[in-house]
């Protein structure tokens, strides 16, 4: 194998997936992560979870120690942030004038979460993206008894979950008519409105902040749009993020429809592969370009990445896949559907041990299970097969999901 160097700009699913995965199939040329985090690779999930109720502590939430990366000869820069660069003559351009040469470039450069115009720029209005976001909302968790979430998505309903675990009272507001309605539909974010409720937390569906009230520098209280004045002494915006695509905008890549415009092999341009959350990728299987905000599907694609760069261009197939636990209910959710497409449901609602199938034109392109993994893989493997199915087949309980599997699928 011919030797060059590897220049992956980011140290986040992509970024560490890709590097690692690179030895592991027999890469060795040189490996460089340029990373603008002030910490080596973490497990993102763990920071709306287990790390913030301080249930694990910091050693375990690095994805390696240090000495791995000596080990396999991967170099990390910390705190450097790339600023541009010319994919013609392979370099990039750093914040301090510096340049870095590449042979192959990686950029998994993730997103920064979105701050709404109006919320004051306080002591106690946090976001969560980076270890040190959560390291922050831990301690100031430990210090305030109501805690104020905007937004219902996956982020928000996590912390949600962590902070009533801890003994905190949370209000949830959200302007949607339900949480996570986009992508899932109404009738699922009913139920995990009702969760949630159950959980005794305040969600205010269809609410937002009609003014925010502020001593000093931090903010004690919100007017909403119901007419309440509700106290509180921690504010968590969860809005989701902005795409971080200013490098690859100065390096002239095909930005569109908020990402990177990646072929089936997530490759944007010669030597030039893009993954997570900035990949706008042509999925081979789905039959269209989908970008996808979460961190399985960041880690598939730098595992992904690795193996073309390592064994030659290669579609990545792939479903996306990601999975949320909140409270006793695990959700998991493959391929990638919205929350207009058709909704056929399976399994018990009112236990929470259901499945739903998002149709297109009689295809399965996704299926949401709550508490539920084994309809969840069956499901996975009917948006595989991109055959027609028959609703009553899938809503029968009776019936074996697996018959309509293609033989060589099942």
């Amino acid at each position: 194998m011919a030797r060059n160097r590897v220049v992956i700009v980011g140290g986040g699913g992509v970024g560490d997936a890709a590097a690692f995965a690179l030895r592991k199939r027999g890469f060795d040329g040189e490996i460089l992560v340029l990373s603008a985090d002030s910490d080596r690779p973490y497990d993102r999930p763990y920071l709306s979870k287990e790390f913030l109720r301080g249930e694990v502590e910091l050693a375990k939430v690095f994805l390696h120690d240090e000495a791995a990366f000596t080990k396999e000869s991967v170099e990390l820069r910390l705190g450097v942030r790339v600023t541009g660069g010319s994919v013609a003559d392979r370099k990039l351009t750093l914040a301090d004038g510096g340049e870095v040469e590449f042979d192959t470039l990686v950029l998994g450069l993730g997103g920064t979460p979105r701050r709404l115009p109006d919320v004051p720029r306080a002591g106690n209005v946090m976001t969560l993206r980076s270890l040190r976001d959560s390291t922050a909302i831990r301690e100031a968790l430990a210090a305030s008894s109501r805690l104020m979430l905007l937004g219902a998505g996956f982020i928000g309903a996590e912390v949600a979950a962590s902070a009533r675990t801890m003994g905190k009272e949370v209000l949830m507001v959200e302007a949607a008519p339900a949480p996570l309605i986009r992508a899932l539909g109404k009738d699922v974010g009913d139920i995990y409105t009702g969760i949630h409720r159950r959980h005794r937390v305040d969600v205010r569906t269809g609410t937002t902040v009609r003014r925010w009230h502020s001593e000093h520098d931090r903010i004690v209280g919100a007017t909403l749009s119901d007419g309440s004045r509700e106290e509180v002494d921690l504010v968590l915006m969860a809005v989701g993020i902005e795409p971080n695509l200013e490098l690859p905008e100065a390096l002239g890549l095909q930005v569109e429809g908020g990402g990177v415009r990646v072929d089936e092999g997530l490759l944007a341009a010669a030597g030039v592969y893009v993954g997570g959350d900035i990949a706008m990728h042509a999925h081979p299987v789905l039959g269209r370009s989908i970008r996808v905000e979460h961190w399985e599907v960041a880690k598939g694609h730098g595992r992904g990445i690795a193996a073309a760069i390592a064994g030659g261009h290669a579609p990545y197939t792939k479903l996306p896949y990601f999975w949320s636990d909140q409270y006793d209910v695990n959700l998991e959710y493959r391929g990638q559907a919205s929350g207009e497409d058709r909704a056929v449901w399976r399994g018990d609602r009112d236990a929470l041990r259901f499945s739903v199938f998002y149709l297109r034109h009689g295809v399965v392109e996704a299926v949401l299970s709550m508490n539920d993994t084994k309809t969840n893989e069956l499901g996975g493997k009917l948006i595989e097969s991109r055959q027609k199915v028959e609703e009553r087949a899938l809503t029968n309980l009776t019936a074996d999901l697996s018959e309509l599997l293609p033989a060589a699928s099942s």
